[in-house]
């Protein structure tokens, strides 16, 4: 044991239970402040093979993310890419454009800035794909369905210790075993697992980071009753 052992983290083989067969088996991640207390970034390490229509769904975040595509093969990453990839992104809904990726490149989407769908056309050879969050939590923003209405809301994917519940076991972390499938008890999951948290975002304006909340509604956010 060393002094510093909490600056080292060591890889988990993160298994494929979900993603399909577009994925390899299992996957990399650095799960931020689930694998280092004080760390401030997220990052995972994927791969993928074939064609995908990854994230459907716009939605921003609320610190700056960088998407890197690659060669998958690391002595040849420019000679070994060979794919096409529609990105959308824009500072908001009604000014979004979509880019078409065909060689390797990295994306910087500024804080609060709206992104996605993401979809890999065509894959001829695997792509390597990094994920950075300037983060230690990753949670997204996105305006879903909720009662009939459509409402900014936000969807934290991980714990702050890096996983979310077990949702046949609460008193464990989910270890990606699969046993839940796709569609885990309704119970369980909306006690530990919750589709949609509303925005909560104190008195700081999601859409202006810079001024304060005014309660003008945009976001769903209702002003407390005094």
């Amino acid at each position: 044991m060393g002094r510093y052992d909490h600056l080292i983290h060591e890889f988990e083989k993160e298994y494929n239970t979900m993603w399909g067969d577009f994925m390899p088996k299992y996957q990399a991640y650095f799960r931020g402040k689930g694998c280092m207390a004080e760390a401030n970034l997220y990052a995972s390490y994927r791969c993928y093979m074939k064609e995908a229509f990854v994230d459907r769904e716009s939605n921003f975040h609320s610190e700056e993310e960088y998407l890197c595509f690659m060669g998958y093969d690391v002595a040849d990453p420019f000679g070994s890419f060979d794919a096409e990839i529609s990105f959308w992104i824009g500072p908001d809904l009604d000014h979004m454009e979509e880019h078409i990726i065909t060689e390797p490149t990295i994306v910087r989407i500024p804080a609060y800035w709206w992104h996605c769908p993401l979809e890999y056309r065509r894959v001829t050879k695997p792509v390597y794909f990094e994920v950075v969050h300037l983060r230690g939590e990753f949670g997204t923003f996105a305006y879903r369905e909720i009662d009939g209405e459509k409402k900014l809301t936000y969807t934290g994917f991980t714990t702050f210790n890096g996983r979310v519940p077990c949702v046949k076991n609460a008193s464990k972390k989910c270890d990606y075993c699969g046993e839940c499938g796709k569609k885990p008890p309704k119970a369980d999951a909306k006690k530990e697992r919750p589709a949609f948290i509303p925005v909560d975002h104190g008195d700081e304006c999601i859409f202006d980071h810079k001024k304060k909340c005014d309660y003008c509604g945009k976001c769903g956010k209702e002003k407390p009753k005094e």
